[in-house]
């Protein structure tokens, strides 16, 4: 099933937007900027929605080892990207709002750097975008294959128990007051209790 449309986040069977409920398969004809994928929406999608994300540990700019699974009780949003890559710096300054906006709550961005040059070559591109946002570099392309990333950018948001909860092909206004209601209601969902005494 593809869904296309701006509102792709006001989709999401388990976080729906507020008052307003959409039934699975329905296309949205807003003059879609990117095509939301949903479950097995794709052959190419390697991640299925409200399963695990695939764990990965990656070393950040700052030569810090980052491991997904050492991250559960938070939303992250990972946006696999490259300095080359045109769409992905249209996004850059909205994924920064983004993150600003959010950094002190629930939700981590997260960038995962395509550059083959590694560090070389994100440190200037991060410094000349004023960019502050956590980069993991994936110059081998080891996580991206691993999530079979066939476009840049691709982004996806996993909930704070580790599952995916969507994957987003194409650049996105992440910084619209649409988008930021969207953040602030999925914040708001209470933590579950252990899955495992239901």
């Amino acid at each position: 099933m593809k869904l296309t449309g701006k509102d792709f986040w006001n989709l999401t069977r388990r976080y729906p937007w507020p008052g307003r409920l959409v039934s699975a398969g329905k296309t949205l004809g807003l003059g879609a900027v990117a095509l939301f994928l949903w479950g097995l929406a794709s052959p190419a999608a390697a991640v299925t929605v409200n399963q695990p994300a695939p764990d990965f540990s990656l070393k950040s700019l700052s030569d810090v080892q980052f491991d997904l699974s050492g991250h559960r009780g938070k939303f992250l949003l990972l946006n696999f990207w490259a300095t080359w890559c045109g769409p992905c710096k249209m996004e850059m300054a909205s994924l920064e709002k983004l993150h600003r906006h959010f950094q002190t709550q629930d939700l981590a961005v997260i960038g995962i750097s395509n550059d083959m040059f590694g560090a070389r070559v994100v440190v200037p591109f991060m410094k000349a975008h004023d960019l502050t946002f956590p980069v993991l570099l994936d110059p081998t392309l080891e996580v991206s294959n691993r999530y079979e990333v066939v476009g840049l950018p691709t982004t996806i948001l996993i909930d704070r128990e580790g599952n995916v909860i969507g994957v987003l092909n194409g650049a996105e206004d992440w910084a619209t007051p649409k988008t930021l209601r969207y953040f602030e209601s999925l914040l708001a969902v209470p933590i579950q209790a252990n899955r495992s005494s239901d």
